[in-house]
């Protein structure tokens, strides 16, 4: 093995390894952000909910922001990635229209009732609104994420022969913001009677799709 082969070798391990520490910080931290808050959680405490040292943080990360920034991008490519998976399985199954609709918004939401992740968006979700640098960079993730719900309802209305009484774009952001204030009012308040709001919604903004002229 060449002197160059062997630290090519060992720039790689060590890219590795600090990708998996970064990885581990990362899923590790969502429950401290979801308890203290973004300012409120120590930097201590958020390295040993991942099993590492203070140094483990500084040298991925500049700010707590920008860790939990890399939560909330990790939790939107991990959703879009199940999205992907589950779409076409969905679609072939038993499962109806509406019951399909509910399992894209509750999963894109909330992560299978996953509060501490909740929490962390709506705890970035303050931060883009008191500053500009952070909107812009939470405003493209969301998008990234919304654009892939409304492709994937377009999969199922145009599967039903449906087609959206209003933008699709809309139709989005209607059933993502509110469902997601369902959550909301459910961690404020505690459990809150479900009110059918996906099935709702699809029902009111859907009809069959208009045959195109010959």
């Amino acid at each position: 093995m060449t002197e160059q082969t062997s630290h090519t070798a060992e720039e790689d391990a060590q890219k590795r390894s600090r990708t998996a520490t970064r990885r581990r910080l990362v899923a590790a931290s969502a429950g401290v952000f979801a308890e203290k808050g973004i300012d409120g959680a120590p930097i201590g405490e958020l390295c040993a909910a991942a099993g590492f040292t203070r140094g483990a943080f500084y040298s991925n990360f500049a700010t707590k922001l920008d860790l939990a920034v890399a939560v909330f991008e990790d939790l939107v490519d991990s959703l879009i990635d199940r999205l992907d998976s589950g779409l076409e399985q969905w679609l072939d199954s038993d499962a109806d229209t509406q019951e399909i609709v509910t399992r894209i918004i509750e999963g894109v939401t909330d992560q299978t009732s996953n509060m501490n992740v909740q929490a962390v968006r709506l705890e970035l979700f303050l931060a883009a609104f008191r500053s500009s640098e952070v909107r812009d960079v939470v405003r493209p993730l969301r998008n990234k994420l919304y654009g892939a719900v409304e492709t994937a309802l377009g999969r199922v209305a145009e599967s039903q022969h449906l087609e959206f009484t209003i933008p699709a774009a809309d139709m989005t952001r209607l059933m993502l913001t509110s469902y997601s204030g369902q959550l909301t009012d459910r961690m404020a308040v505690g459990d809150i009677t479900d009110q059918k709001v996906i099935p709702t919604m699809w029902l009111a903004f859907t009809r069959p799709a208009r045959r195109s002229e010959p």
